[in-house]
């Protein structure tokens, strides 16, 4: 548990995160994210069953790769995810024909030692997924998933940053 505790401090010290904390065994908090124009949930996993003692300075440099993405990377990313799922859904129907480029807003990230997880909502056309894209320490596609959610899962929206930080402090 020392080592989350000095992974949270080392990102709090670093400014990565707005007001980074610990739970369930990672730090989590938000990030602007500037390529994609959103802010985006950032969960750091050092992966304790793996890692007694994580590379913090690894762990942190994989945080900024991901919120430093320029913006000709992030079309890329996107692009390169939807013809992925393009390529997999072929003549089946999806819910809104769209765009699907248009349609891919990241909704939150796991950071790992070696990898990034990027999870994306596609509420036109996917609307009752979560779209799960992992990329490897060079920003390059591993993989792409299309999951269900989960029906008992509650999603609160909140319409600014602020507004989620008051709802986590009230939280204690």
């Amino acid at each position: 548990m020392e080592s989350i505790a000095r992974l949270r401090d080392e990102i709090a010290a670093s400014g990565l995160l707005t007001a980074p904390q610990v739970g369930d065994g990672f730090v989590f908090g938000t990030a602007r994210m500037a390529a994609a124009g959103t802010d985006v949930a950032v969960n750091v996993d050092p992966e304790p069953d793996d890692r007694p003692e994580p590379d913090t300075g690894v762990l942190l440099a994989a945080v900024d790769r991901l919120l430093t993405v320029t913006p000709e990377q992030w079309l890329r990313i996107v692009d390169s995810v939807a013809e992925e799922i393009e390529e997999a859904v072929g003549d089946e129907t999806v819910h809104e024909p769209t765009d699907l480029r248009d349609d891919l807003s990241l909704t939150s990230t796991v950071v790992f030692h070696d990898a990034l997880l990027l999870s994306f909502a596609a509420p036109k056309q996917f609307p009752d997924s979560w779209i799960r894209v992992q990329l490897d320490e060079q920003l390059a596609i591993d993989g792409v998933t299309v999951d269900d959610k989960d029906d008992d899962t509650e999603v609160v929206e909140f319409g600014s940053l602020d507004d989620l930080l008051d709802h986590l402090s009230e939280d204690g």
